[in-house]
């Protein structure tokens, strides 16, 4: 299907199936504003009120002198701050209005005149030749490389935020981001993150340097030998990163095997040592972004970002949930290899997952044994008498028999339908199962494995390959195997359960997945949320379930820790 008559359909789905699956069309509108400047007062023989008139009047002109005069303004107007600091008395607000005008300008136009380099700092031109005010970061785990792109932040509005994570103080909040330069392994090469910016005197006074901090690591800083809190903004890279709707979730359902460079298993921040990580794995037509709420609201509790690290997976939700489970187990495996290859670590030994709808499936299959119960469930002979490539063998071989994971010992389901949706057989499902498009290749290879090994298949009535919808049908036998797997006893299991509909039949639900197909025998325990379906993950009172959980995880693990103190492997 090409053309017109391809995206004609897409849109189709896109608003039967969203409403149905466990996603929203799109990402409800975000707002981002550029903060409020001063207006210059060009006739004040205050030096930092008459540099700043001058800057904003290069700048119209498009002058890059204006990036030296927003420097000596800021300068200018820094000693105000610290004459107000240094008597402990409130700064002018005229003062500090000039300053953070003076100073973020300073940045945008530093950036839109190639004056800034972050491993370096700015350049300025001087009477006396050019200079560099250098660049310094406390608290981050991102290299300078990463600040390559610096967004003063002003007001913003995203739904998807419960709160605004911000506080008053000096200096000027930014979203830093990484565009083009080599990412750390699993690291996104475009991520985002806070800063705060100040422009202060160097030690010795003579010449003034750009001080950035780490908002969630540094909240105060010394000014004139006092400390004084720093500005803060910890969830501004959320609005940030959704002002753009790039959301690509309808189009990888579609055309699974149209793998985006945003597939797979990634870290919020540089990998941390020592620190715990929750597995964020989202459902059904959806993509890590339903998470925002989330990930904002936990990272900003105390106690919780200073022990836990954040990781997501992304994946192509039209394929089969094995396959994504498979590449999640691989990938699981492959990021600890990279960072802890000696197995020294222990809080990577107590990782949480987290997973929404389908994602709540993702997750189960990293915690659970397959033994010979899913093959036989989907094949009428053993694996090694299958007619198949290599690479092929390989691929079934890892979707179908694992282990769990050594390294994850709590999961939280949220809203998973663990017996299945009945939306998956109604014409809403089966439609958006038939739009399902695999590879040519992937395509060819199902038909040869079909033909080469006749009678292979205990359910071929379809006659391709399976979709993830498929596989959510109640009667499914994979389905139906996956509930039967054992899980982990290292495993402790929760549910988040939605209750904010009914089914046909008048059953308990949220509109998708009926709250008897959400809950699981043996969890530790179970929270009823009444909401619907796409918005259990964002909903406050899962939220706090999931923190409270977290807690729950660190004083557990905290005990366990000491009790392995000494062991090979502990610290």
């Amino acid at each position: 299907m090409e053309g017109a008559t391809y995206y004609r359909h897409l849109c189709v789905v896109a608003l039967i199936v969203s409403a149905a699956a466990g996603c929203s069309f799109s990402r409800s509108s975000t707002v981002w504003r550029p903060p409020v400047i001063a207006a210059p007062e060009a006739n004040s023989p205050d030096a930092a009120e008459q540099y700043f008139a001058a800057a904003v009047r290069s700048q119209q002109d498009g002058d890059p002198a204006c990036v030296d005069y927003y420097y000596q303004s800021a300068a200018y107007a820094w000693r105000g701050v610290d004459r107000g600091v240094a008597v402990g008395q409130p700064v002018p607000p005229r003062t500090t209005e000039l300053y953070n005008s003076a100073l973020a300008q300073l940045l945008i136009t530093a950036q839109e005149f190639g004056r800034w380099n972050p491993h370096s700092g700015i350049t300025i031109v001087t009477a006396a030749g050019p200079m560099v005010a250098p660049a310094r970061f406390e608290g981050f785990l991102w290299s300078p490389g990463a600040f390559e792109s610096l967004a003063p932040c002003g007001q913003y509005e995203d739904p998807n935020l419960l709160h605004q994570h911000r506080s008053p103080g000096l200096g000027v909040t930014l979203v830093a981001q990484r565009q083009g330069s080599d990412p750390e392994p699993f690291t996104r090469r475009d991520g985002v993150f806070a800063a705060t910016a100040l422009l202060r005197p160097c030690e010795g006074g003579a010449s003034f340097q750009l001080d950035f901090f780490d908002p969630l690591r540094v909240s105060t800083t010394y000014v004139a030998g006092r400390q004084v809190a720093i500005a803060r903004d910890i969830s501004a890279p959320f609005a940030y990163a959704g002002r753009v709707v790039n959301r690509q979730w309808l189009d990888e359902f579609i055309r699974p095997d149209a793998a985006s460079a945003r597939d797979g298993l990634f870290m919020i921040e540089p990998f941390q040592p020592d620190k715990i990580p929750v597995v964020l794995v989202h459902g059904l037509l959806s993509d890590p972004e339903t998470w925002v709420t989330m990930t904002n609201e936990l990272r900003a509790q105390p106690g919780l970002n200073d022990r836990f690290q954040w990781w997501g997976f992304h994946y192509a939700t039209g394929e089969p949930f094995l396959a994504s489970a498979a590449a999640l187990r691989r990938q699981l495996t492959q990021l600890r290899r990279v960072y802890d290859p000696a197995r020294r670590d222990p809080a990577l030994s107590q990782m949480v997952i987290v997973g929404h709808s389908m994602g709540g499936l993702v997750a189960k299959l990293q915690v659970t044994s397959s033994g010979e119960l899913l093959w036989d469930s989907f094949a009428t002979r053993p694996l090694a008498g299958v007619r198949m490539p290599p690479e092929g063998r390989q691929l079934v071989h890892e979707a179908f028999f694992f282990r769990p994971s050594p390294d994850i010992t709590r999961i939280v389901y949220i809203a998973t339908p663990h017996l299945g949706s009945t939306w998956a057989r109604r014409p809403v499902g089966r439609l958006a199962s038939a739009m399902v498009k695999p590879s040519e290749q992937r395509h060819a290879q199902f038909e040869q494995l079909v033909r080469d090994n006749p009678g292979l298949l205990r359910d071929d009535s379809t006659g391709r390959l399976p979709t993830s919808i498929d596989l959510l049908e109640p009667t499914n036998p994979l389905l139906v195997a996956t509930s039967q797997l054992p899980i982990s006893s290292r495993v402790t299991s929760h549910s988040i359960v939605g209750l904010g509909r009914t089914t046909w039949t008048g059953e308990p639900s949220d509109g998708v997945v009926p709250a008897s197909s959400a809950r699981l025998y043996g969890v530790a325990t179970e929270r009823d949320v009444d909401t619907v379906h796409t918005r259990v993950q964002k909903d406050p009172v899962s939220v706090t379930e999931v923190e409270r959980i977290l807690r729950i995880h660190l004083t557990e693990n905290a005990r366990l820790t000491t009790q392995g103190a000494g062991r090979p492997g502990w610290k």
